[in-house]
């Protein structure tokens, strides 16, 4: 079935799908061959793939049974994917949300929110592991 998409010009990606599978998609949407991408969260990290229309379905997710909203930073690595420089001059982004969330995204994408990063607090703790136990 993935093939066959493909060959349209239009897949998925997820994380139920084989490495060769994930690696296929990607190639073809780089190399042209493919026009849209339906994915989850899945190609918001560790792969670059440049978007000009990147479209946000749902502003939440399920986790353990329960929807929970995407961290700003995740909308940020998503949303990233639209108008990459040495790609695009301009780009176009879309965020489906509900009326009650929409204050949030626009401060969000305005800059209006600050997004803070817990990440060199980890590394200092587990520097500290490493360094205590040596």
């Amino acid at each position: 079935m993935i093939i066959e998409c493909v060959l349209a010009g239009v897949s998925f990606h997820h994380a139920a799908l084989s490495p060769s599978d994930k690696n296929m998609i990607a190639n073809s949407y780089l190399n042209g061959l493919l026009n849209v991408i339906c994915t989850t969260s899945t190609l918001a990290v560790g792969i670059n793939l440049p978007a000009h229309l990147v479209i946000i379905k749902s502003t939440h997710h399920w986790v353990n049974g329960e929807t929970k909203d995407y961290s700003e930073l995740d909308m940020m690595q998503m949303l990233g994917r639209a108008g990459r420089p040495q790609f695009d001059d301009s780009a176009v982004a879309v965020i489906l949300t509900t009326h009650e969330k929409k204050q949030r995204y626009q401060d969000l994408i305005t800059g209006k929110e600050i997004i803070e990063s817990r990440y060199n607090l980890s590394l200092k703790l587990v520097f500290m592991s490493i360094w205590w136990n040596t």
